[in-house]
């Protein structure tokens, strides 16, 4: 059996010269190949690196200017004034404080905005919940209840 197989034509071409050099040729383009894939996906994930750095770096500038903002707010005169209304009741030459019941006040604002502070309160509920008890109203053209 053995013999058999050694002397085959197909085992001869396998093993044939130009086939084993052609074999090397193949080899030596597949690890070509397979370096390239590697260092394709090497580059694509140092790239999404970069990317993600870069993007951290623009929201921290941001965050630096916000920062930057907000120190020149709290030592601008208008911020020391309104603190010193707020904490000392403090108050400007000629301003009066008057002091209104929230019975009184309620009279005078608008439905709109009861309607809207009333749906600000709501949101607990779920949004599915809440889309139905909507468009029921609206059907029903009542105004939203709390």
């Amino acid at each position: 059996m053995y013999e058999k197989i050694k002397n085959s034509s197909f085992t001869k071409s396998l093993f044939n010269t130009r086939n084993l050099g052609l074999y090397v040729v193949l080899l030596i383009g597949l690890s070509v190949t397979w370096s390239t894939i590697k260092t394709i996906q090497k580059n694509y994930s140092l790239q999404r690196q970069i990317v993600t750095l870069q993007q951290s770096v623009a929201v921290q500038t941001q965050m630096n200017k916000n920062e930057t903002l907000l120190i020149n707010y709290y030592s601008s005169d208008s911020y020391l004034s309104l603190e010193a209304r707020k904490y000392f009741n403090k108050a400007l030459p000629g301003e009066k404080l008057i002091l209104v019941p929230t019975a009184v006040s309620n009279k005078y604002i608008h439905q709109t905005a009861v309607i809207n502070s009333d749906i600000s309160k709501n949101k607990s509920k779920s949004k599915v919940l809440q889309n139905w008890q909507d468009w029921v109203n609206f059907f029903f053209h009542k105004t939203p209840t709390s």
